[in-house]
C-alpha cells in the first residue's frame, strides 16, 4: 500500500466532499498539502486560491458560499497567520456562514504545554466563541471522522463556521493508507420539514386572514427555497416583503414583491392583520418586529426557522414551525392546496404598486438627477441599469450601502452579497473575488464606498494573479461617509474630527497593480468607462467622485437612526 502524509489524507477527504477551492497562503506548517496541490489538483479540480491577507481569504471562502450553497475552506498557518484570519471567521459566524476554517499549529511536543516556541498560542481556544465546533486533530487516525463531523455540524441547523486545528507534526506524519479507517467521506445531514399538525395550524391561519403577508429572510435563499416562495405567494396571491439578506428571493419587479425599504410596503406589512415570516430573525434590520414598521400586538405572526431558539425573538408569534425553510414551504403549500382554490391577488398590491412606482419617482428625481456633482444614487442607478439581471452584486461601505439598497434592485436569488448582519468593512471586494471564482462566466460587480475598498484593496493583486475579473466601483467621497452623517447629528454642526482622507485615485492605483481603472466624475461617462472595463479582460476599477456634502445623507438614513437610537 501506498504511504500517505496527513496533508495529503485532508486533501484527499476534501475533495469527496466536493471542495473546489482552498483560500490559504503559502506556510511551512502545510506546504505538504501545497505539494499535494501542485501535483494532483488539476486532476482532482481543486485549487489554493492564495490571498494577500487570510482574512481576506476567509472573506473570499464566505463569498463562495454565498453564491453557491457549497461550504469551502479558508486556512491558516501556525500564529500570526491565524491571528489574521480571525475577522474573516467572526464575520461568518455573525452571518450563519457554514466554512471549514484549517489552521496549523506547531509541532505537538512544543505547544502541548507550551515550551517557549514561536508563533505558539491557543488556537482553538481564541476561535471557540466564533465557531459551532472547535478541535485540534491529535492523531492522524482521527483526520476524516474529525473532518466529517466538523462539516456536518457547519451546515446542520443554523449554519456556522467550524475549527480544525493540527499541528504540523500531525500534518506531515506519514502511514500507509490502509491504516485509514472507514470512507474519507460521511453523508451530511438531509434537511428536516416541520411537524404536520404545526403546519397545518400555520395553513389554516394563512387561509383565514384577511390581509396575510410574507417576509423573506436570509434563509429562504441559503436553502434554495425561492421557487416554493413564489408557488406560495402566487397561489395565496399575497404581497411579499424581503429583508436585507433575504433579497433575490424573489425578483424585485415581481408583480407582488416590494424592494426592501419600500414606503409603500412597509405601511402595508404594518397593517397586515397576519405575516408569514420565513427565516427572520427579527433583529436589528428588521427593526426587532415593532410596531410603527410592524403592526401592533393584534398583530398575528408565523414563524419558520430550523432553529427553535430563534423563533419568539423580539416578537411573539401566534405559530412557529421549526424545520428548513424550503421543506416547510412545500408542506404549506400542499396544506393551503387542500384547504382553499388558487386565490387572486390581494385588490391592495395594485394600490400598493401605484404607491410604489410614485415613490420610485420621487427617489429618482430627488437622488438621482443628472448633473454634476454626482449624486451616489445617480451613480448607483446607472450602473445597476448597466448590468444584466443574472450580475452578481456586491455591496460594501456604510452610507454607499444604503444608497445602494434603494438604487441597486435584486432580480434573483443568490446574485446579492453584503454583510448585512455585522456589517464588516473590506467584505467587498474578496467576496465579489470568491463570487467571480464560483461563476467565472457571471458578471460580478463590487459597489464599495471608498473608505471600505482601502481595507483590502491589496486583493487587487490577488485578483490580477488569478485572473478574478471583477469589476469594482469605488464610490469616492474622500472620508467616512457614514461617520460624518454620525459627527453631525452628535456635535450639531460640520466641522468633522478625523473623518477626511488624502485624495486618492483608486483607478491609478488598480493600473500599478496590473488592473484596469477608469476616473468618471459625470453620469455620462459611467456606461462608456463599463464598457471599457469589461473589454479590457482584466479585473478592473472605477473610481467614480460624488457628491460629498450630499453623500452623508443617503435616502432611509432616518429610519436607521430611529431605530438605532430607540432600541
Amino acid at each position: 500500500m501506498a504511504v500517505i502524509s496527513g496533508g495529503e489524507l485532508l486533501a484527499k477527504c476534501l475533495k469527496e466532499y466536493g471542495v473546489k477551492r482552498i483560500f490559504a497562503i503559502p506556510d511551512g506548517t502545510y506546504n505538504i498539502m501545497f505539494k499535494w496541490m501542485r501535483d494532483e489538483g488539476a486532476r482532482a479540480g481543486m485549487a489554493f486560491i492564495t490571498p494577500r491577507h487570510e482574512a481576506a481569504g476567509a472573506h473570499m471562502a464566505d463569498g463562495w458560499y454565498r453564491v453557491t450553497g457549497q461550504p469551502t475552506v479558508a486556512m491558516a498557518g501556525a500564529g500570526p497567520g491565524v491571528a489574521n484570519l480571525i475577522s474573516g471567521v467572526i464575520t461568518a459566524h455573525a452571518e450563519d456562514i457554514p466554512m471549514l476554517v484549517i489552521t496549523t499549529h506547531r509541532r505537538s511536543e512544543v505547544i502541548d504545554p507550551p515550551r517557549g516556541a514561536m508563533q505558539v498560542f491557543d488556537q482553538e481556544g481564541i476561535f471557540r466563541p466564533v465557531t459551532k465546533f472547535s478541535s485540534t486533530i491529535h492523531h492522524w487516525k482521527r483526520i476524516p471522522e474529525i473532518l466529517s463531523l466538523s462539516l456536518r455540524t457547519a451546515v446542520s441547523g443554523i449554519p456556522g463556521p467550524v475549527l480544525l486545528n493540527i499541528p504540523e507534526d500531525i500534518m506531515n506524519e506519514r502511514r500507509e493508507e490502509s491504516e485509514i479507517p472507514g470512507p474519507l467521506a460521511a453523508p451530511l445531514p438531509p434537511a428536516s420539514g416541520g411537524d404536520p399538525a404545526a403546519v397545518e395550524a400555520a395553513a389554516q391561519l394563512l387561509v383565514k386572514a384577511r390581509t396575510p403577508f410574507i417576509h423573506a429572510g436570509t434563509a429562504v435563499v441559503r436553502c434554495g427555497a425561492e421557487g416554493e416562495l413564489k408557488d406560495l405567494a402566487e397561489y395565496l396571491g399575497v404581497p411579499v416583503t424581503m429583508t436585507p439578506g433575504g433579497r433575490g428571493a424573489v425578483p424585485e419587479d415581481h408583480p407582488q414583491a416590494f424592494p426592501t425599504l419600500c414606503i409603500p410596503a412597509r405601511v402595508a406589512l404594518a397593517q397586515s392583520d397576519l405575516v408569514l415570516a420565513l427565516g427572520v430573525r427579527f433583529g436589528e434590520l428588521d427593526f426587532w418586529g415593532r410596531a410603527p414598521l410592524w403592526g401592533t400586538a393584534a398583530q398575528e405572526v408565523i414563524q419558520v426557522h430550523i432553529a427553535p431558539e430563534r423563533i419568539g425573538a423580539n416578537r411573539p408569534v401566534r405559530q412557529a414551525v421549526v424545520g428548513n425553510v424550503k421543506v416547510v414551504l412545500r408542506q404549506l403549500l400542499e396544506a393551503v392546496r387542500s384547504i382553499t382554490p388558487k386565490r387572486a391577488p390581494q385588490e391592495r398590491i395594485a394600490q400598493m404598486k401605484a404607491l410604489e412606482k410614485a415613490w420610485w419617482g420621487d427617489l429618482n428625481k430627488r437622488f438621482a438627477p443628472d448633473g454634476h456633482p454626482m449624486l451616489t444614487g445617480r451613480l448607483i442607478k446607472e450602473v445597476r441599469e448597466y448590468f444584466p439581471r443574472e450580475t452578481i452584486m456586491v455591496l460594501d461601505g456604510g452610507n454607499t450601502t444604503l444608497w445602494a439598497v434603494h438604487f441597486n434592485p435584486i432580480y434573483e436569488p443568490r446574485t446579492f452579497l453584503w454583510t448585512a448582519d455585522f456589517g464588516h468593512l473590506g467584505t467587498g471586494l474578496p467576496y465579489a473575488m470568491g463570487a467571480k471564482l464560483a461563476f467565472p462566466d457571471r458578471p460580478v460587480c463590487l459597489i464599495s464606498g471608498d473608505s471600505a475598498f482601502g481595507f483590502n484593496l491589496q486583493e487587487l493583486e490577488t485578483a490580477r494573479r488569478h485572473a478574478i475579473k471583477i469589476v469594482a466601483i469605488v464610490n469616492v467621497d474622500s472620508a467616512w461617509g457614514m461617520e460624518r452623517a454620525s459627527q453631525k447629528r452628535i456635535f450639531g454642526d460640520e466641522r468633522y474630527m478625523n473623518c477626511e482622507h488624502v485624495p486618492i485615485r483608486y483607478d491609478e492605483l488598480a493600473r500599478v497593480m496590473g488592473c484596469h481603472g477608469e476616473f468618471v466624475s459625470h453620469p455620462q461617462e459611467i456606461r462608456p468607462a463599463l464598457d471599457r472595463c469589461l473589454a479590457s479582460g482584466l479585473p478592473a476599477v472605477i473610481h467614480a467622485e460624488v457628491d460629498a456634502q450630499a453623500n452623508i445623507n443617503p435616502p432611509g438614513m432616518e429610519l436607521w437612526v430611529g431605530s438605532h437610537s430607540a432600541h
